[in-house]
């Protein structure tokens, strides 16, 4: 018995715009390791019988996400302190979680976090990578994802005046899903050690800020359950 990547042949369109083929699946995967295939490389498949991106054939999403997330570089924040200067308080009071803090306690909260630049395209947080930190998105926006039997899916968009990661950070689990960023965009970055520094040195401000994400994080959760009732509902057949 044959399998799938021998009974069906694909033709890839090159940028060199030369079509290069027939190929069974297993080397055109080869071809996508190699940087040969990219996202938006078209490539003709037997049985569709036309020419689609690469990124929209199933059999290909997951292996063009781990060449992607093997090749894209990783942001790194700044050392500690260099928000401060670099963000104003003004910037933070677009996250609903800390609009009750004052002047003051924003400035404390921005000398514990970091400042990060992203690209479009670049990867913020690896699935599986360690959760040794939260992000707040300050401008732009990022796509949760998960790679699942060649489907890329999203989970969701997350855009400016949003935190990313604070569930991997408190629990110290490694990251449930890929994020990457929607357009150029600007993330604070708060470790899991700068929020132990900002505990035992701003205990008050640490406990309103865990207070704030909590709520947060108990939203998220409240929303998930009510789409998964509202889908088990809509499921249910009345006989």
């Amino acid at each position: 018995m044959t399998n799938d990547s021998e009974e069906i042949q694909y033709k890839v369109w090159a940028s060199d715009n030369m079509v290069y083929g027939p190929v069974n699946l297993d080397i055109l995967l080869d071809w996508v390791a190699d940087g040969r295939v990219t996202p938006d490389t078209w490539v003709f498949a037997e049985g569709i019988n036309s020419w689609k991106p690469a990124k929209s054939l199933p059999a290909l999403g997951e292996a063009l996400a781990k060449y992607h997330a093997s090749t894209a570089p990783l942001p790194t924040a700044v050392e500690l302190g260099k928000a401060e200067g670099s963000i104003t308080v003004e910037d933070l009071r677009q996250f609903d979680a800390l609009a009750k803090f004052g002047q003051e306690e924003l400035e404390q909260f921005i000398r514990h976090c970091s400042i990060m630049e992203i690209e479009e395209g670049g990867i913020v947080m690896k699935k599986d990578s360690p959760g040794d930190g939260l992000y707040m998105v300050l401008s732009g926006g990022t796509r949760v994802r998960i790679i699942a039997g060649g489907q890329d899916t999203t989970l969701a968009d997350v855009m400016a005046g949003s935190f990313i990661g604070e569930v991997a950070m408190f629990s110290q689990t490694p990251r449930s899903a890929d994020v990457i960023a929607l357009s150029h965009s600007t993330l604070l970055f708060m470790s899991h050690e700068q929020f132990r520094s900002m505990i035992k040195t701003q205990p008050l401000l640490a406990s309103e800020f865990l207070f704030a994400v909590g709520r947060v994080m108990a939203e998220r959760m409240v929303a998930g359950n009510q789409r998964l009732q509202a889908k088990a509902s809509s499921e249910f057949l009345w006989l």
